[in-house]
């Protein structure tokens, strides 16, 4: 992840920062309280989620309300403005997606090379939608692993483009697909402690990244990103029962630090490292 700026202007505060898992994609955090944005536009796609207050935005010489728990989506070169309206504070998250990284998602989707779903209304009132653009971006901001931001961001952009999307992509049905997907467990398995990409298993799996996730998930009953936590417990588990260090166990099973580590393992198996540790010794 990308060094994030933080800039304050009286009692704005303002976060922009890039995610080396999507190239072209900037992501945003705003706390505003008197900002006004001119009539402008973006290149990028522009998808905006509300978490408090509000705002008032133009678009399409419609004015209309942003309200917690709204997305709002600007597709590229559409000219918008906003401000605060009735509201005292506006609080949101969001994603810019250039060319190169919808062209990326698009792949991953199994749309064409430049097929980009245009969205015919700015303002969506979509909870699951919502929440899943909300997870992609917070995931952004901390220890998350590569794999996991991947399949999060695809799964929410495939919601978007098949719910609000115009064309709207049709949903291809999930094949009995075992033999590759035995090639990606067997991937897996022998790269636990790497950062793992989902590019890279669609490789091995030889089909698109969201096919692989949906198509993971049914065989294996977990996504990949989960099914590779395990994988590394499980590795975490039988170095710490020898006597590794937590620390050195953490280096070694591809977690981010030791407190990754000891997140997971507690909330996996109930108990942190160091009383499995504990408990293992005696």
């Amino acid at each position: 992840m990308a060094q994030a700026r933080t800039r304050r202007t009286d009692a704005n505060r303002c976060r922009l920062w890039g995610d080396a898992a999507v190239p072209g994609m900037l992501l945003m955090q705003a706390d505003f309280t008197n900002h006004e944005f001119a009539p402008h536009v973006h290149d990028e796609l522009v998808i905006a989620a509300t978490e408090r207050g509000g705002a008032v935005f133009n678009s399409r010489g419609v004015s209309d309300q942003a309200e917690a728990g709204t997305l709002l989506v600007f597709n590229p070169g559409e000219p918008h403005a906003g401000r605060l309206g009735r509201s005292d504070r506006w609080r949101y998250r969001a994603f810019y997606l250039n060319r190169h990284a919808l062209a990326r998602i698009g792949e991953g989707l199994e749309l064409g090379a430049e097929t980009f779903p245009a969205f015919l209304t700015n303002k969506l009132r979509d909870r699951s939608l919502f929440a899943a653009f909300h997870r992609a971006h917070a995931a952004s901001e901390g220890e998350t692993p590569v794999l996991e931001r991947e399949s999060g961001l695809l799964d929410a952009m495939a919601k978007l483009y098949r719910r609000h999307g115009s064309p709207r992509p049709a949903e291809r049905r999930v094949a009995d697909e075992r033999s590759r997907i035995g090639r990606v467990v067997e991937f897996l398995r022998a790269n636990y402690a790497d950062s793992v990409k989902l590019e890279q298993l669609a490789v091995v799996a030889e089909m698109s990244a969201f096919h692989l996730v949906r198509s993971f998930k049914k065989e294996m009953g977990l996504p990949p990103h989960v099914y590779l936590t395990q994988l590394r417990l499980q590795e975490a588990r039988r170095l710490l029962s020898e006597g590794t260090g937590i620390a050195d166990t953490a280096a070694l099973t591809g977690f981010y630090d030791q407190s990754a580590l000891n997140r997971h393992f507690k909330r996996v198996y109930g108990v942190t490292p160091g009383q499995f540790v504990n408990a293992v010794s005696h």
